[in-house]
């Protein structure tokens, strides 16, 4: 298991330390926004649907979303790489057995894709003020497995917030063509640096594909816990952790590379 705060010898030598990559769900920011969301991109099908002769319950398009999220995770896990959201939308368009309209298909993904902006997530605590702390030490790098929500959008998620300027670099999984674990998604993260991964620090909250990814590319980890309501890494919480160290919060990050 990974060293708690309560002990007081740091495994992560921080007088080495001049890299940090971050992730992005469930670790600077929670899941939030997730009901807005859904109900504005079903909307959209539903009313894309009548438009084509083909009025749909509200049923089949959860049941339609749900099959394109497995579809998804098929993909994430064994391909290390995450469809885009077009293909995505065009997956659970043919399960619901609707006429390829371009017009609708552009208006559903657009709805998927940007939904986030109206119902956005929220910051975790301390999150803008420890970053703003970091990146006067090292460098920060972003690398974010992306979903219906590509990059391009949770740039501007974060620059509303007042955080992307902080960040040197951004690694999303749509732009990349990988998602982690996959050692490209922080070889774009590092790119432009002169440290060794023996000199970076990863900060996510999953063991699969962060901290796994992390490690075995040659960086320290750091397993984050601080947000309750994360539920991609529930099948590991009680299993060992390559983890070097386990973070509860953000200013558990501040003491673990600041103090």
């Amino acid at each position: 298991m990974p060293q708690s705060l309560s002990h007081s010898e740091n495994p992560i030598p921080k007088e080495r330390i001049k890299a940090i990559t971050i992730d992005f769900w469930n670790t600077l920011y929670d899941s939030s926004g997730g009901d807005g969301r859904n109900h504005d991109r079903h909307e959209t099908i539903l009313r894309n649907a009548a438009r084509l002769n083909a009025p749909l319950e509200e049923s089949a398009v959860k049941a339609a979303q749900k099959q394109a999220w497995e579809y998804f995770n098929k993909v994430w896990r064994e391909e290390q790489r995450t469809p885009s959201t077009r293909r995505m939308v065009e997956h659970f368009w043919e399960y619901l057995d609707l006429s390829a309209d371009e017009q609708a298909l552009h208006e559903v993904t657009l709805a998927f894709e940007e939904g986030i902006l109206k119902h956005p997530p929220h910051l975790l605590p301390n999150v803008k003020e420890v970053l703003a702390r970091l990146s006067g030490k090292y460098y920060l790098a972003l690398i974010s497995d992306t979903a219906f929500s590509p990059g391009r959008v949770l740039k501007r998620v974060m620059e509303a917030d007042g955080i992307a300027e902080y960040f040197s670099m951004m690694s999303f999984s749509d732009e990349t063509g990988v998602s982690k674990p996959h050692p490209r998604a922080y070889e774009v993260a590092l790119a432009g640096t002169s440290c060794t991964a023996q000199e970076c620090v990863h900060i996510g909250d999953i063991e699969r594909t962060d901290i796994v990814g992390a490690k075995e590319y040659g960086m320290f980890a750091i397993l984050f816990a601080g947000d309750p309501h994360a539920r991609m890494n529930d099948e590991h919480k009680d299993l060992p952790t390559q983890a070097d160290m386990r973070a509860e919060s953000w200013l558990d990050i501040a003491h673990l590379l600041l103090e």
